[in-house]
């Protein structure tokens, strides 16, 4: 129920209660004149008839305090406290702890406006990772950084008109090249996502990054199955020393008919959300990548309209709080089952983030990406 249905129900019993009081003092005013028009030589009746009427002028006075005070204690619960939370998180956020979460669980009209605070803090955070990024990228040498995160950056090709939702970040550890990297591709029977993240971060990590994207791309655009991809990367880090990589690839088809594939190279587990909001994970069916071969077997899954994908690297799966507690798969769940309602991918992907570094004391520590797919209704 919102505040103002609740205001209009509260006004309306106040409304109901005095004119009823003032209905009964009425009548009571009318009785006692006719016992005085009757029998004015009645005294001790006339005062009965007055005591009455005090009576109830005091009880009248009475249940109009009663309703007052009960009217402070809801404008205090439900409007004054709830303002006041979103005040002291507001300015949590000015003071320089910008990863506090802004949220107000009721009553609804303030919970949207502390929806919308919560939108533009996380806007202001991606900015100020870009800015930061930008920044240590001039320290890295500014034109090779830019050439190589623009070459890492996903290709954002439209998704829509396939029926999927796609949305992703990328957050890296330090300067602006990350290890991590995830992308959409086309491929002959539909559509590619991968995620991958090298060992390490940093300028190192983000050429074998760029190894490994070519070597993707090329193969899934060509129309080799996820399994044969994995192997030629394999193949092609064989001269690559002391950095290992894990990945994660999906191809999806245009029919939606036909099965998702999937296969996961020691990478962390996905998560599968389908529309009856079960939760499946898609754990590794291989090692890790290494230029030292190994097999990688593909799975499938039936990925329909209503459902949705969560992939996300190990830097936000590590991230640790002040007591050394890591956010953990348990915490990417309790994500995902929060965010389980959320209108799009982009949202979702937000709310995992905010939520995994809101309380993180070692986020610049390794890379982060989190990716979210959703196969649109109706679609």
């Amino acid at each position: 129920m919102t505040l103002r249905r609740r205001l209009q129900l509260f006004i309306a019993f106040f409304a109901i209660t005095v004119l009823a009081v003032a209905g009964w003092e009425r009548y009571v005013y009318l009785e006692a004149r006719a016992e005085i028009s009757e029998s004015l030589a009645l005294d001790i009746r006339l005062d009965e008839v007055a005591d009455q009427l005090s009576a109830v002028l005091s009880i009248s006075i009475f249940v109009s305090l009663v309703l007052l005070s009960l009217a402070w204690i809801y404008l205090e619960r439900w409007v004054l406290a709830p303002l006041d939370e979103m005040r002291t998180e507001l300015r949590m956020v000015a003071s320089g702890t910008i990863h506090q979460v802004i949220e107000v669980a009721n009553p609804p009209e303030i919970q949207l406006a502390a929806a919308d605070a919560e939108s533009m803090r996380q806007n202001l955070v991606n900015q100020i990772d870009l800015a930061r990024a930008a920044w240590q990228g001039l320290e890295q040498n500014a034109p090779l950084v830019a050439s190589m995160r623009k070459a890492l950056s996903p290709t954002l090709i439209d998704t829509e008109k396939f029926g999927l939702d796609v949305a992703g970040q990328t957050l890296p550890a330090s300067g602006a090249i990350a290890g991590d990297w995830w992308d959409v591709i086309r491929t002959p029977q539909g559509t590619a996502l991968a995620m991958v993240d090298v060992t390490g971060h940093g300028p190192e990590a983000g050429v074998v990054g760029l190894q490994i994207k070519a070597i993707m791309t090329a193969a899934l655009s060509a129309g080799f199955t996820p399994s044969d991809v994995m192997e030629r990367v394999s193949a092609g880090l064989s001269d690559v020393d002391a950095l290992l990589a894990t990945a994660v690839i999906l191809e999806i088809p245009n029919d939606i008919s036909k099965p998702t594939k999937w296969v996961n190279a020691g990478h962390p587990a996905g998560y599968w959300i389908d529309a009856n909001h079960l939760i499946t994970t898609l754990n590794p069916t291989g090692p890790m990548l290494g230029g030292f071969g190994g097999e990688w077997h593909s799975q499938e899954i039936f990925f329909t309209a209503g459902d949705r994908i969560v992939i996300v690297s190990d830097g936000l799966l590590e991230t640790q709080d002040e007591n050394g507690e890591e956010f953990g798969t348990q915490g990417l769940v309790t994500s995902v089952v929060t965010g389980e309602r959320t209108g799009d991918s982009a949202e979702l992907t937000n709310l995992i983030v905010s939520t995994a570094r809101q309380d993180s004391v070692t986020w610049n520590r390794d890379d982060v990406s989190v990716v979210v797919i959703t196969r649109r209704l109706g679609e």
